[in-house]
């Protein structure tokens, strides 16, 4: 028989208890996981932190030296799309220096072939390249101003600066409309490092002849600065 002080416990009292201790255990257990999970963070990171930083990449290096054919580095596809026959055959030029500095120099012409619809339609491009000994910056100005003292009086010009390719670059794009022929010019300058690059297309097109946009000309020229930069560099 119970004492009389132990009373009865009420019904479903046993398993409240055994669940708050089931509970209790697993909140526990969650806790030394927790705690274990920061120690171990911790330790992860302070490790991290002591790391070496990651080694910064080598700056581009760029030579002449084992170009013989200057033409070799230009793209000639994009021309067909306005002019469909070589005038003549490419012409190119080479004046390595000393080592790795040097010039080159490539131009290309097209026409148009005399069944075209259009067969006064004419293109060109001019690509010239020149590494030095030290940095291309002076070049690359040179570039700029070459480029814009050419532009026609009456011209439709403007110009910019862009990223993406080398150290910096510089666009410009010169129209004009002064009888049956349209023509358009569009020049990039491509500085990096010891390197220099100028890329120019030259169109003149009939006026019925489809017109020849800024965003056209833009991608072409500066798909050929890069082919030519990467051409040109030694460490890749």
């Amino acid at each position: 028989m119970r004492p009389a002080h132990q009373l009865p416990a009420p019904a479903g009292f046993e398993c409240r208890t055994a669940s708050a201790l089931i509970v209790a255990g697993v909140v526990g257990v969650a806790v030394v996981v927790l705690v274990i999970g920061v120690a171990i963070g911790s330790v992860v990171g302070g490790r991290g932190e002591g790391s070496a930083p990651a080694p910064a990449p080598e700056p581009a290096t760029y030579s002449v030296r084992a170009i013989t054919d200057a033409c070799d580095l230009v793209d000639l596809e994009p021309l067909t799309g306005w002019a469909s026959a070589p005038l003549l055959d490419p012409a190119h030029e080479e004046d390595p220096g000393s080592g790795d500095v040097g010039s080159l120099l490539c131009n290309v012409h097209y026409t148009s072939s005399p069944g075209d619809e259009f067969p006064m339609n004419t293109a060109g491009m001019r690509v010239r390249a020149e590494v030095v000994d030290g940095s291309a910056a002076r070049e690359y100005d040179r570039c700029k101003r070459t480029t814009a003292d050419l532009a026609d009086n009456g011209s439709a010009v403007t110009s910019g600066e862009f990223g993406g390719t080398g150290t910096r670059g510089y666009w410009q794009f010169e129209a004009d409309d002064f009888g049956g022929i349209v023509d358009a010019r569009y020049s990039v300058c491509v500085w990096d490092g010891s390197a220099a690059v100028q890329v120019q297309i030259d169109l003149s097109r009939e006026k019925a002849a489809p017109a020849v946009r800024r965003d056209e000309l833009d991608p072409v020229a500066r798909s050929q600065a890069r082919k030519v930069l990467d051409a040109l560099r030694q460490n890749r």
